[in-house]
């Protein structure tokens, strides 16, 4: 497994813009635009999300991957954390983690539904900055995500100055699973 270390501050539409026009102008780019679709998985109980790991199937440039993220951990405004990626070749009716993944929980997972982002990536030497706009079970939300080397993800976010709330834990699964929840009236741990 790999690590992955990443800040996320959720912003408005207005701060969304301001940040991506000011990227546009310091790199002379337009960024690369695309959108993926998150799918997420977990088992009946919600097992997966209880112990803090997400299960997700990415579409993303005509492919898909598999994705299995676990042992995240707060540092500072960043978040660490192990993840696993395997490709598909078809989309999965239903998923078993340790079938893919050493160490992950076996169980079959299930098809909880989608989050669609149209992102843009900045690529810098040591990180790489991306501004999503993401729709999810009737709700939009705008975020912005450095991930990369410490130093390189600290001074992008002091150039950038994002006025939002920083979210070190709470990323798209997260606020995903937050409100499947309220629609759905499931009980448990509100990872």
């Amino acid at each position: 497994m790999a690590k992955e270390l990443e800040m996320k501050v959720m912003v408005d539409g207005e701060e969304f813009s301001r940040c991506l026009d000011l990227l546009r102008a310091h790199t002379g780019t337009r960024g690369d635009d695309y959108v993926q679709i998150n799918y997420y998985f977990d088992t009946s109980d919600f097992a997966l999300s209880a112990a803090r790991s997400m299960l997700r199937v990415r579409q993303k440039k005509g492919a898909l991957y598999l994705q299995y993220k676990n042992k995240r951990e707060r540092k500072g405004a960043m978040l660490l954390c192990e993840e696993a990626e395997a490709t598909l070749s078809q989309f999965p009716s239903s998923v078993n983690p340790a079938r893919y993944f050493n160490g992950a929980p076996d169980g079959e997972c299930g098809l909880l539904g989608n989050l669609v982002t149209h992102r843009t990536d900045f690529c810098f030497p040591d990180a790489v900055v991306s501004l999503d706009r993401n729709l999810y079970l009737g709700k939009t939300d705008y975020e912005i995500e450095i991930e990369g080397e410490e130093n390189a993800i600290e001074g992008l976010a002091a150039f950038l100055s994002p006025q939002g709330e920083s979210k070190g834990g709470n990323g798209k699964f997260s606020r995903f699973l937050a409100e499947y929840r309220k629609i759905y009236c499931v009980e448990g741990d509100q990872t």
